[in-house]
């Protein structure tokens, strides 16, 4: 197979799945392709010159690692350009004048090795339709992108300073469609979760406690019950930590995610049919 920097992950594996484990040794932030479902999710959206930014190496680590499974690498004579081109767009209209309804800088986040989504989907949130959630990050988040954009946002991002020590920009305009007001997945507190379960007779609700159980059977055991779940039955999981990577692929699905943080290690999360 004849591939390129602009060559999506997805394709890679889906022509040798050795591709997998030979990406997950580039970089710590890759070894998450091993995860079956965050796989599904991220590679048929990323390209090797996206994830090598999203991971913090080259792209010519992608070309090291994927030649000797028998991939053919062509230079794309372009990519010169095109870098530059991506890396000086021309704002849109609606920035020039635009509110920032919320600000939320992830790096410290990432630094403390935890994911930031729980706290990207909170912050976008709160802010209001026709004012723009502005993220500062250390790469471009190509995954999240889409993930707003079905939520109403228009996205534009922009390189602050040099790539040697990069810091990304990225306004998201929020115009919200009406379904907002019914997300499929929430955060919630506690006794917004007790009271969403008074709505179900007690035969109605089945229990799972996933605390304790090594990865990935939290996911296997949730995934299991959902498939048998019925429109008039919930769900209600006790987990250890927010499940980010499963809530997003469900998001996807026919089922509303309602969660409440209760403490450490202790995640309460409704599953229910849209």
């Amino acid at each position: 197979m004849r591939i390129n920097q602009h060559t999506k992950i997805s394709a890679l594996i889906k022509a040798n799945e050795s591709s997998i484990d030979a990406i997950a040794s580039i970089a710590k932030p890759l070894r998450k392709i091993k995860i079956p479902l965050l796989r599904k999710f991220l590679t048929p959206r990323v390209s090797i010159v996206e994830a090598a930014s999203i991971a913090g190496c080259e792209v010519q680590d992608f070309k090291r690692v994927l030649v000797p499974l028998g991939f053919i690498w062509e230079e794309d004579e372009f990519a010169e350009n095109t870098q530059q081109e991506v890396n000086k767009p021309e704002k849109p209209a609606w920035l020039e004048h635009a509110i920032i309804g919320k600000e939320l800088d992830v790096r410290p986040i990432l630094l403390g090795g935890q994911d930031p989504l729980k706290e990207i989907l909170q912050a976008y949130h709160q802010v209001p339709s026709g004012s723009v959630f502005l993220l500062i990050n250390s790469f471009i988040p190509y995954p999240l992108i889409p993930i707003l954009e079905k939520k109403g946002a228009q996205c534009f991002v922009e390189e602050m300073e040099t790539r040697e020590n990069p810091v990304y920009h990225c306004s998201f305009l929020k115009e919200e469609p009406v379904q907002e007001l019914a997300e499929p997945i929430s955060f919630i507190a506690i006794h917004e979760l007790e009271e969403i379960l008074e709505n179900y007779p007690s035969e109605k609700i089945l229990f799972l406690d996933v605390r304790g159980l090594p990865m990935p059977q939290p996911m296997e055991q949730i995934l299991m019950k959902l498939n048998d779940l019925q429109k008039a039955e919930i769900l209600y999981v006790q987990h250890h930590k927010v499940p980010l990577y499963l809530m997003e692929e469900l998001e996807k699905e026919r089922y509303t995610m309602r969660i409440a943080e209760v403490g450490e290690g202790d995640v309460r999360i409704l599953f229910y049919l849209k």
